[in-house]
């Protein structure tokens, strides 16, 4: 199975050993300072020159921070806006995404969590945070069993940050966020005390612009309505300049709360996954 590489600019809080910098002193080889013996310092690590130099002649150790593992958690995008195929099935790209985040915490010691969310979090499919390797097979059955209901949305997404663990997470946002920009606000907001990446998935022909002139008829695939318009030149020109505003619109909101976009255009592909990570 495929597996991309990810990293972290924050040091984690866990006592659990994992291959992340973190805050906890312990067994590893990042040198941060001195401590005396009497303060419980490790007396395998002595110093003999730095006790030397010690003004109050006390005894000191070497003291290393250890690595550390942290929760890396998936929320995906349940509603029915996700089971557009144009080029590539999105909702399928959105599974191949979950299963190779999965796959990449638990090689890498993580402990990994799923939420998928439409009108409400998904319980059928959530996953709790688990070591367990198992756990990517567990998730594949479950997400090729279950695709996004017809006319679902997506509040649930504001539910989510209830089911984050409490220490702090490298969380992958997957949606293609065909949301209202007060709710994606509203979204970011919740998730402000964990690492965000958004993952945005779209699909080239979404995006494209009808040709033509005439009587269009149009389906919101969350709610279900029906909508008529007459296409004509002045409308296509307002339909591509609402798609290019609501792209820097996410810009700009993405920006705010943290981490660049992650962009997944067409066929999902595990190293264009390490490169973002690379360049960040």
């Amino acid at each position: 199975m495929d597996e991309f590489r990810y990293k972290i600019s924050w040091r984690a809080r866990s006592n659990l050993p994992g291959a992340h910098r973190s805050t906890q002193m312990g067994s590893g080889f990042e040198f941060i300072g001195h401590k005396t013996l009497i303060n419980g310092a490790d007396p395998r690590r002595l110093d003999i020159r730095a006790s030397i130099k010690d003004p109050l002649e006390q005894w000191q150790a070497r003291v290393f921070s250890q690595r550390s593992a942290i929760p890396v958690v998936v929320i995906a995008d349940h509603s029915a806006s996700m089971t557009f195929q144009g080029k590539h099935d999105k909702w399928e790209n959105a599974c191949e995404f979950a299963r190779t985040a999965a796959w990449s915490a638990t090689r890498n010691g993580d402990l990994f969590s799923f939420i998928a969310c439409d009108d409400h979090v998904c319980e059928d499919l959530f996953l709790p945070a688990t070591l367990r390797k198992s756990a990517v097979l567990d998730l594949q059955d479950r997400l090729a069993q279950l695709r996004p209901k017809p006319h679902s949305g997506a509040k649930g997404l504001l539910e989510a940050h209830r089911w984050l663990p409490q220490r702090r997470s490298l969380v992958f946002l997957v949606s293609d966020f065909h949301l209202p920009i007060e709710m994606i606000q509203t979204l970011l907001s919740s998730l402000r005390a964990h690492d965000v990446i958004p993952v945005v998935l779209w699909d080239p022909i979404e995006r494209q612009v009808p040709q033509g002139h005439g009587l269009l008829r149009l389906q919101d695939s969350e709610t279900g309505q029906h909508r008529l318009i007459w296409l004509r030149p002045s409308v296509r020109d307002r339909w591509k300049q609402g798609l290019i505003e609501h792209q820097e619109t996410l810009s700009r909101l993405f920006a705010q709360y943290g981490r660049p976009p992650l962009k997944i255009e067409n066929a999902f592909n595990a190293d264009e996954i390490t490169h973002y990570f690379h360049e960040a």
